[in-house]
């Protein structure tokens, strides 16, 4: 589905994160999109909103730290996480600093299915101007 290198369950994450964003109307979507010397794992865009998501399968705190970065380029910041029984930081961390989560879960088939759990709080530190630069680099004209 998208053409990441990640590690393969990072990857189911990222997958099924994409298939929720389709879902919900984001035809815009980038993978591994360029940003201060980082990657991005994804970047989804409409004209009313835009959405900064970086997916993980472990470590709840460094996820956070990684998404709190793209509160700059993004209208929402997001981490799209496994969803289990320790989520608890997750949550704690999402309200602490406004950052919305994503959850992603395996059925008995072991497909990967995602949902927004918060969206988290809408991003006053958003530049238009770095977004432009970003996506003209990426090959993508906002």
């Amino acid at each position: 589905m998208s053409n990441l290198k990640l590690k393969h369950p990072e990857q189911k994450i990222v997958d099924a994160t994409i298939r929720l964003l389709r879902r919900i109307g984001y035809r815009n979507i980038i993978t591994e999109l360029q940003f201060c010397e980082r990657v991005l794992d994804i970047y989804a865009y409409k004209k009313s909103c835009s959405l900064a998501i970086e997916a993980k399968v472990k470590s709840p705190t460094k996820v956070f730290e990684q998404a709190s970065r793209h509160k700059y380029i993004a209208d929402y910041s997001l981490v799209s996480i496994l969803k289990n029984k320790t989520n608890k930081t997750a949550i704690e961390l999402s309200k602490k600093l406004g950052i919305g989560i994503i959850f992603v879960r395996k059925d008995s088939k072991e497909r990967y299915y995602a949902k927004i759990f918060t969206k988290g709080i809408r991003s006053d530190k958003k530049n238009e101007y770095l977004v432009k630069y970003i996506l003209e680099k990426a090959g993508e004209a906002k």
